[in-house]
C-alpha cells in the first residue's frame, strides 16, 4: 500500500521532468553542441535541483526563513560573486518583520513578487524598497514590516498576491563577497501573525511543495528559450558578437520585470578564436556599485574562486584619466583587468551599474591578437 500517494505522484513527475530536461535541455543540439556546455549543463541541473529543494520544497510561508539563493557552488539565474541574494516564501494575507544589521553592504534591497506563471523568480513585482527608503538605527540595525495594514516605522504594503521576497545585498570589495567566508549578511524574517508551530509534514503539503520546486526546475532549463527560435528581444543585449548593448534600466523604461529595478544592465557575447582577445574600453559613472563578469550558456558565472572572471570597481585598475581597459581572453595577456574565459570559446559578458548618477555609456569593444597586448 502506498501511504503517500500524492508525494509519490509528485516524485514521479520529478523523474519525468529530469528525463525531459536531459533530452530537451542538456542534450538538445539546438541548444548545446560544445562538450563543455553539455558537461556544465548537467552540473547546472544538479545545482538548480539543490535550489529547488531548499527554496521551494522546504518552504513554509507561515514560518519563513531567509535562504541563500546562490553560492560559489550553486550558480543560477545570473549569479554574482559580489552579491549575496536571499529568498523567502511569503503570503499576501500574513504580516512579516524583516530585521537585520548592516555591515559592509553598499546596497540592500527587498523586492516582493507575485507567483511566477512559469514557476521561476519572474513573478510580477508588487513592491520594492532599497536602503534609501528605510531608516537604520545608530548601530546599523533595522527592521521593516511587510503587511497589508499600515505599521509604524519602516513599512512596505503587502499585496494579496505576494508569493516571494527576494533580497539583494551588494558588496564593493577588493576580495569579492562570495569568495570571503567572513562576509555574511545579518538578516532574518519572522511572521508576526499568531501561528502555531509547523505541524508534522503531511502527504498533500509536501506534494504541493515538490510540484512548486519542479516548476522552478523546469523554468530554469527547458523553460528557457531555444536560441534562434522565437527570440524575445532583450533591450540591453547586443546581437553583434564581441560587443555589448547600451546600458538599460527596467525602472527607467517603465517595464514590469523581475530584473532589479535600481540597476542598468548591459550584455553581449564574446566569440573568440584561439589567440584572440576582446578589449573593452570606457568609463564608469559614479554609482553605488558596478561590476562586469562572464557567464556560460546556463547563465552561470565562470569559475571565480580560482580564476579572474569578474571585476568590480574596487578590483579594476584604471587608466590615468579614470577610464578602464578590460581584456577577455583564454590566456593571460600580462596586463591588468584580465577576464579569463576558462576554456570557453564563447560566453556572455554582463555589466551591472547600480543607481548611477548619470546614464552609463556603452563600452567600446574590439578584437585583437593576444600577442599584441603583451608587454614587450
Amino acid at each position: 500500500m502506498n501511504h503517500a500517494p500524492q508525494s509519490t505522484a509528485a516524485f514521479d513527475e520529478l523523474i519525468a521532468a529530469l528525463q525531459e530536461i536531459r533530452d530537451g535541455y542538456v542534450l538538445n543540439e539546438e541548444r548545446f553542441t560544445d562538450p563543455l556546455d553539455v558537461a556544465e549543463g548537467f552540473r547546472y541541473v544538479t545545482e538548480v535541483m539543490a535550489g529547488a529543494a531548499e527554496l521551494f520544497m522546504e518552504s513554509d510561508p507561515d514560518h519563513p526563513q531567509m535562504r541563500s539563493i546562490v553560492t560559489p557552488v550553486r550558480k543560477l539565474q545570473g549569479d554574482n560573486p559580489d552579491s549575496i541574494y536571499h529568498f523567502a516564501r511569503i503570503r499576501g494575507d500574513r504580516a512579516y518583520r524583516v530585521y537585520g544589521v548592516r555591515g559592509e553592504e553598499v546596497y540592500i534591497s527587498f523586492t516582493v513578487h507575485a507567483e511566477a506563471v512559469d514557476g521561476g523568480f519572474n513573478g510580477r513585482i508588487l513592491a520594492d524598497v532599497n536602503d534609501e527608503g528605510f531608516e537604520f538605527a545608530a548601530d546599523g540595525s533595522y527592521e521593516i514590516v511587510f503587511s497589508a495594514e499600515p505599521h509604524d516605522g519602516n513599512w512596505v504594503r503587502l499585496d494579496p498576491d505576494a508569493h516571494m521576497l527576494i533580497t539583494r545585498s551588494y558588496f564593493s570589495r577588493e576580495h569579492s563577497a562570495q569568495n570571503d567566508p567572513a562576509v555574511q549578511v545579518r538578516m532574518g524574517i519572522e511572521c508576526l501573525d499568531d501561528v502555531p508551530p509547523p505541524p508534522p509534514l503531511d502527504d498533500a503539503t509536501f506534494a504541493s511543495r515538490m510540484r512548486e520546486g519542479i516548476a522552478f526546475l523546469r523554468q530554469c532549463t527547458v523553460g528557457q528559450p531555444i536560441p534562434g527560435r522565437n527570440d524575445t528581444p532583450v533591450p540591453f543585449l547586443s546581437t553583434t558578437p564581441n560587443t555589448v548593448g547600451t546600458p538599460w534600466s527596467f525602472r527607467n523604461a517603465g517595464v514590469d520585470a523581475a530584473g532589479a529595478v535600481d540597476i542598468f544592465y548591459s550584455m553581449g557575447r564574446f566569440d573568440l578564436a584561439p589567440g584572440e582577445a576582446m578589449v573593452m574600453r570606457g568609463t564608469i559613472p559614479k554609482c553605488r556599485f558596478t561590476n562586469v563578469m562572464l557567464w556560460n550558456r546556463h547563465m552561470q558565472t565562470f569559475e571565480y574562486q580560482f580564476r579572474p572572471s569578474s571585476l568590480n570597481t574596487e578590483q579594476i585598475a584604471y587608466e590615468p584619466d579614470g577610464s578602464y581597459t578590460i581584456v577577455i581572453a583564454d590566456d593571460d595577456p600580462g596586463v591588468p583587468n584580465w577576464l579569463d574565459t576558462g576554456g570557453h570559446r564563447t560566453g556572455t559578458i554582463f555589466w551591472r551599474y547600480l543607481l548611477p548618477e548619470e546614464d552609463p555609456t556603452v563600452a567600446h569593444c574590439e578584437v585583437v591578437p593576444i600577442s599584441s597586448l603583451r608587454p614587450s
